[in-house]
């Protein structure tokens, strides 16, 4: 039988879903038990884990990002990204106690590397929406020999779409509930929210701001010499700090948050040459006292942009989640409205605020070889719905073919 047809006859499925974010902290993976598809998926288990990139893989990551990084170095990482993922999905794996050819389908994000929306294109007759995730899918299925369905965001942009975020679709089948509009907020490199209604057609979300991208740029700086510390762990620098509202003022003063969604954004708009600009700007600032106001700006921006819906609650992932300055400047810029761990509303399923992506992009494997369309045309502005992802295959086993 084809391997496909095996799949689609499987009421449960197993699934490795593998995200790497645009903080490049590391590897997330989540083994699920997923039941169904479409409206009517269930998630029956999570097992996750996550594994941090070591400081030479996150400086070649960081490399990529450079416009002058060459286009060998950009072919070689997508398949060097991919030997590095199937590597620790098979030790999940194997400390899971669990065969690969126990596991049904593999769902990766991949690793973006440049993102270009529609939104981001306004104006500039030359410039082509467009998308980019290096992480060969291919070859990820070759070393698991597990299927593999990655680059996710490509189908999205095709109609139009700004292929973000995609999670939204996962956020309603997970959290929605009835007669309630929830915010579900993720802080990772990128802020971006699921405005969730009962009624998926009434889903809205979009990037909301930095997230922890800005905040990671300048934590170095307001480091204390010898310590290490390359992010804000815990909020324990920003905390010595002190907001400058000159500063603020003009952050907040920013075209893209005054946009409308659909839209989408990333490293292009908020990465290490917004950091540098900042504070060549202002020199005389304190380093903790800028990385102080880079978090205040980060909660000002999530919590304006959520003010219009009138959320019963806020519930908040991502790595941001951890930053103990920043979420207690978050819940005051949102009292009244509660700010909740996901951890504390998704209680018994076995989601928390570290692996919420990485569940995402299994469910929405599930949902690409069933032929389901999974983009939110109302979140992403595309012009009608999409299957997402592309579909990989293992090798064959050996004397056997396609309709065995």
């Amino acid at each position: 039988m084809h391997p496909l047809a095996q799949l689609l006859s499987r009421e449960e499925k197993r699934v490795l879903g593998l995200m790497s974010g645009t903080s490049v902290d590391g590897l997330d993976c989540a083994l699920v038990t997923v039941r169904g598809a479409g409206a009517g998926t269930k998630l029956l288990d999570v097992r996750s884990h996550t594994f941090e990139y070591s400081t030479a893989e996150r400086q070649r990551i960081h490399a990529l990002f450079r416009p002058e990084t060459g286009v060998r170095a950009l072919c070689e990482a997508s398949f060097w990204l991919a030997e590095r993922f199937a590597e620790r999905s098979l030790r999940f794996l194997r400390e899971l106690h669990v065969r690969p050819q126990d596991v049904d389908l593999i769902g990766s994000h991949g690793q973006t590397i440049w993102h270009q929306p529609p939104s981001a294109c306004r104006g500039d007759s030359l410039a082509t929406p467009s998308t980019l995730q290096l992480g060969e899918p291919a070859l990820l299925a070759a070393r698991t020999g597990i299927v593999t369905v990655g680059d996710f965001r490509v189908a999205d942009v095709a109609l139009g779409g700004e292929g973000a975020p995609l999670v939204p679709f996962c956020d309603w089948l997970l959290f929605r509930t009835p007669g309630q509009v929830r915010a579900l907020q993720n802080i990772g490199g990128i802020a971006n929210t699921s405005i969730v209604h009962e009624d998926a057609d009434r889903v809205l979300a979009f990037d909301n701001g930095p997230g922890n991208m800005l905040i990671d740029a300048l934590a170095p700086l307001a480091a204390p010499e010898g310590s290490g510390l390359l992010i804000d762990q815990d909020g324990q620098l920003s905390a010595q700090g002190r907001v400058d509202e000159q500063v603020l003022a003009e952050l907040l003063d920013d075209e893209y948050l005054r946009q409308p969604p659909p839209k989408s954004t990333g490293r292009e708009r908020y990465g290490q040459a917004f950091a540098q600009r900042l504070r060549a700007r202002h020199p005389h600032v304190a380093p903790r006292d800028l990385l102080a106001t880079a978090v205040a700006f980060t909660a000002r921006a999530i919590a304006d942009s959520l003010r219009p819906f009138a959320v019963s609650d806020v519930v908040v992932s991502g790595g941001g989640a951890h930053n103990r300055t920043l979420m207690s400047t978050l819940a005051r810029c949102l009292d009244p409205t509660p700010l909740r761990p996901l951890s504390s509303v998704a209680a018994g399923q076995g989601i928390d605020e570290d692996n919420k992506e990485a569940v995402a992009f299994a469910l929405l494997a599930v949902q690409a070889i069933h032929g389901e369309p999974a983009n939110l045309p109302r979140v992403t502005g595309a012009r009608g719905r999409a299957v997402l992802g592309k579909i990989c295959l293992p090798p064959l086993r050996s004397g056997a073919s396609s309709a065995d």
